[in-house]
């Protein structure tokens, strides 16, 4: 199985450890077409941008790569924004997340919460998951909470990255909303996660995936082996991986340069009934 991108990546600008060239030059190494900057939202600690306006930095970035076209790669802009809630609160507004190219979202540790509730019910209460099955449970059922919450409020997410990574959630539950609201559901080979059993429940369901490195480093952009070995255990058929070339509308018989025909293109624009693929 090949696949024609790689949707999840960071750069310096958050906690990766290459600039926006590098990942363009490491996705043409590899052989891929698309590959997208996903730094973390800044209410992350440490590893988030300095604050929302630095994806408008990196846009022109990539817009300058894009066009002088050294490489023969599509490079996007996007944003792992954060969950700070258990209302589903972002913590990149709508004003930037309209001028980008995809938004993933997910729960990460370190996250300045919205309101003190919320950091107790989800980052303190996870903290004591350790104290007994009650608290595991309570934890679980509020991080399902929050990211079925951000699903229903935000339209603009694309990608859930690595579900129940850091925070337990239920499968079943998040791969429904998944489903309901158009998201993709991440296999991340980075942490290579969730595990088998999780995407088994997942697959079983009915939900869309994509493949995604979590890249920091030039040398794991497109690193998507993880995902690959899955999807053939588990048979999945390829029009339900979104970055999949027997999936995709990825044309190699032809010399143009590659269309964003992924499925979260279609996904952010199934409003705008004028919209057509370039």
């Amino acid at each position: 199985m090949k696949f024609y991108g790689d949707y999840h990546t960071h750069s310096h600008h958050s906690d990766g450890r290459q600039s926006v060239r590098d990942i363009a030059a490491a996705a043409q190494k590899k052989g891929i077409r698309e590959v997208a900057v996903t730094d973390h939202g800044p209410h992350a600690a440490v590893i988030g941008v300095k604050n929302e306006n630095t994806y408008l930095e990196i846009r022109e970035e990539v817009e300058a790569i894009n066009a002088d076209h050294e490489f023969e790669v599509t490079v996007f802009i996007g944003a792992e924004a954060n969950i700070k809630s258990l209302q589903g609160d972002l913590d990149v507004s709508g004003q930037v997340i309209a001028q980008l190219d995809l938004l993933i979202a997910g729960l990460h540790p370190y996250t300045k919460p919205t309101a003190v509730e919320d950091g107790i019910g989800i980052w303190v209460q996870n903290s004591l998951r350790h104290f007994g099955k009650g608290q595991r449970e309570k934890a679980k059922n509020n991080n399902t909470k929050a990211t079925v919450e951000a699903l229903y409020r935000h339209p603009e997410i694309d990608i859930l990255s690595h579900p129940g990574l850091f925070f337990a959630v239920d499968m079943e539950e998040i791969a429904r909303s998944c489903i309901k609201n158009e998201v993709l559901f991440e296999i991340n080979c980075g942490h290579e996660h969730p595990d088998l059993s999780d995407i088994m429940i997942v697959n079983k369901l009915g939900a869309d995936f994509i493949v995604n490195s979590d890249a920091h480093f030039p040398e794991t952009v497109a690193q998507l082996a993880y995902g690959e070995n899955i999807i053939s255990r588990l048979g999945i058929e390829p029009d339900r991986i979104a970055n999949c070339w027997e999936g995709g509308e990825y044309d190699d018989k032809t010399s143009n340069r590659p269309t964003p025909a992924h499925h979260y293109r279609y996904v952010r624009r199934r409003q705008d009934t004028d919209y057509k693929l370039p």
